[in-house]
């Protein structure tokens, strides 16, 4: 929860197009193909690489696009209270 609150405010359809990632052509929901989309603000070429199978193909789904960012920090950190946006024990940390 609190890496959705931080990240999204708790906004299934947020974008974020303001950040380092917001590069590439435009797509169908008027973002840059790189933005960070959803809950986790998760980008597609992270939400491709770590898609749990059985969820949903589309980025803004709620289920899957947590799975794929859970699949990621586990890949990537081992765990999640190592990662400061998620981590309630933490302040929050700008990009």
């Amino acid at each position: 929860m609190t890496l959705i609150f931080r990240e999204s405010s708790h906004r299934p359809n947020a974008v974020n197009q303001a950040d380092v990632n917001a590069t590439g052509p435009v797509q169908s929901d008027g973002a840059k193909l790189n933005c960070s989309r959803g809950y986790a603000q998760v980008i597609p070429g992270t939400f491709a690489e770590n898609h749990q199978a059985g969820t949903s193909d589309r980025i803004y789904d709620p289920v899957a696009n947590i799975a794929a960012a859970i699949n990621y920090i586990w890949r990537r950190y081992g765990d999640i209270s190592c990662v400061q946006q998620a981590n309630p024990h933490r302040d929050p940390a700008p990009y």
